[in-house]
């Protein structure tokens, strides 16, 4: 089993529950990591045989740029979601910083793991 780690993925998102929060776009800091069975992109040096970390990249800055959830649980939630589409990912885990969601000034983040077998 291998491990991609896309991370300090810098994207701007409409998400919260309070109302400014809709008003303007804010920054979130994502970290994805998922695994995936290499074996055969390993023994073919195949990129079809592997998962396009760039094309995954690529997908949670859209799915990011696109938010209109109130929750980063939902986001996170929508983003495992789309890196199940590739039949080899096994496991996704996404953590998600949100700089301005603390009145003190201290980073506050969410991260939760997905697993292809659980609902």
């Amino acid at each position: 089993m291998a491990t991609i780690t896309i991370s300090d993925l810098h994207v701007n998102a409409v998400i919260g529950t309070l109302p400014a929060e809709w008003t303007r776009r804010q920054q979130l800091i994502l970290t994805v990591e998922f695994d995936y069975d290499a074996a055969a992109a390993a023994a073919n040096d195949d990129l079809f045989a592997s998962v396009d970390y760039s094309a995954v990249e690529k997908f949670v800055v859209q799915c990011v740029e696109k938010s209109s959830f109130f929750l980063l649980e939902a986001l996170t939630a929508e983003i495992a979601h789309g890196i199940f589409e590739y039949d080899a990912v096994s496991r996704v885990k996404i953590t998600i910083a949100k700089p301005g969601a603390s009145a003190f000034g201290a980073l506050i983040s969410y991260s939760e793991e997905f697993f292809r077998n659980e609902g």
